[in-house]
C-alpha cells in the first residue's frame, strides 16, 4: 500500500511520502542485518527486490540512507539513523492496525524490541527466545542489553517495546509485571572466615574491602542497604562486569553484595564464592518486565505473557528467596 496522501480536518488533502510499507520493512531489515543479501533472506525476497525497494525509498525521501560497500555490507548514514526510530514506529503501528481487526494467533506476528539489563539478560533471554520461537514462530525478538538508565531512555523514547529490569528506580508511570523475586546476599570467597556460616550481617563485613558491582540498579540497592545500617563501604574495586566482580571476590580481594541466583559457585578464573543470606533480611527485589502506557499490540502482549511464564519457571528453580 503506497502512502501518497492523507486527510486532515475539513476534508482538505495534503501530500505525504509516496513510499510503501514494504519499502520501510526492507529498510529496517537491512538496518538490522547489515546487508541487502541478509535482509533478502529474512524477508524471503530476492536481493534485487530489496535493493530496488531501498533505492525507491531513498529517491522518495531525497537522501542516501545506507553506505553500500560490496565487501562490508550496508551501514546506516546519518540520515538513515535519523529516520530509523520513525521507521520502527511506522511499521509497528501498521502491524497494530492490522492486528486490531485480526483474530487469533494470526495477529501475533512481527518484531518485538526487547531490552534487558546486563545482569538479567543471561538469566531470562535464552529461555524467553526459545519459548517464543516455539509458541509464536512469526514473532522475532530484537533484543538489546545494557545498563538500566540507557535502556529506560530507549523505552520512554519508543525505541523499545519492553524492558526487563529490577524494580529499582523504575519510573512509576510505566506498566509492569513481576517475574520473580530475589534479594541481595553477601558474597565472599570460599576461604573467607564467614564462608562456613549459614547467614551473615552487613556489620560483619563493614570494615572489609568491597568489590562493588557498579551498574546503576545494583549500585543504588547496595548503597541503600549499607546506609540502613549506617555503614560507609570501603570500596576497593568497581566493575560493571558481573563475572569479574565474582572472580575478584573469589580471589579474596573483597566481599560484594549480589542478588541471589541459581549459579555455580565457581568463578570463571577457577575461584570459589559463597552466597550468604543477610540477617536481618533485606527487602525483596522484583525482576520485572516494564512497558510504556498505551495500547499493547498482540505480539507484545504475547511476549509479556511468556515473560511471566519464564518467571514462574525461575521461581520453581529456586531464584526466589526461601531462606530464613
Amino acid at each position: 500500500m503506497a502512502i501518497t496522501e492523507s486527510l486532515i480536518s475539513g476534508g482538505t488533502r495534503r501530500p505525504s511520502a509516496a513510499f510503501t510499507l514494504r519499502q520501510v520493512e526492507c529498510f529496517l531489515a537491512i538496518a538490522e542485518t547489515g546487508s541487502i543479501s541478509a535482509a533478502a533472506i529474512v524477508l524471503n525476497a530476492s536481493d534485487s527486490a530489496v535493493s530496488d525497494a531501498l533505492t525507491s525509498m531513498e529517491r522518495t525521501v531525497g537522501a542516501t540512507l545506507f553506505n553500500r560497500r560490496r565487501s562490508r555490507g550496508a551501514t546506516l548514514t546519518s540520515d538513515g539513523l535519523a529516520i530509523l526510530p520513525i521507521a520502527h514506529r511506522m511499521l509497528s503501528e501498521a502491524e497494530e492496525l492490522s492486528a486490531a481487526v485480526g483474530q487469533g494467533v494470526s495477529a501475533i506476528t512481527g518484531p518485538v524490541r526487547l531490552g534487558a539489563i546486563d545482569t538479567l539478560a543471561p538469566v531470562l533471554l535464552p529461555k524467553l527466545i526459545s519459548a517464543t520461537s516455539e509458541r509464536h514462530p512469526s514473532v522475532h525478538i530484537d533484543f538489546k542489553t545494557g545498563d538500566q538508565a540507557s535502556l529506560l531512555n530507549l523505552l520512554v523514547q519508543g525505541d523499545l517495546d519492553l524492558l526487563i529490569t529490577f524494580d529499582i528506580d523504575v519510573p512509576p508511570e510505566l506498566n509492569r509485571r513481576s517475574l520473580y523475586q530475589t534479594e541481595a546476599c553477601i558474597v565472599v570467597s570460599s576461604d573467607h572466615p564467614l564462608a562456613q556460616n549459614e547467614t551473615a550481617t552487613l556489620d560483619d563485613v563493614a570494615d572489609e574491602p568491597m568489590v562493588l558491582l557498579d551498574i546503576s540498579s545494583s549500585r543504588v540497592h547496595t548503597l541503600e542497604l549499607m546506609s540502613t545500617r549506617a555503614i560507609t563501604p570501603k570500596i576497593a574495586f568497581r566493575t560493571d562486569n558481573y563475572e569479574l566482580c565474582r572472580s575478584l571476590v573469589g580471589r579474596g580481594l573483597g566481599y560484594s553484595l549480589l542478588m541471589r541466583r541459581a549459579i555455580d559457585a565457581q568463578t570463571w578464573d577457577g575461584g570459589q564464592v559463597v552466597y550468604l543470606p543477610i540477617r536481618p533480611r533485606p527487602r525483596s527485589v522484583n525482576a520485572l518486565v516494564a512497558w510504556s502506557p498505551g495500547r499493547v499490540p498482540p505480539r507484545v502482549s504475547a511476549l509479556i505473557d511468556i515473560c511471566a511464564e519464564v518467571g514462574i519457571g525461575l521461581r520453581a528453580a529456586g531464584l526466589s528467596p526461601d531462606f530464613h
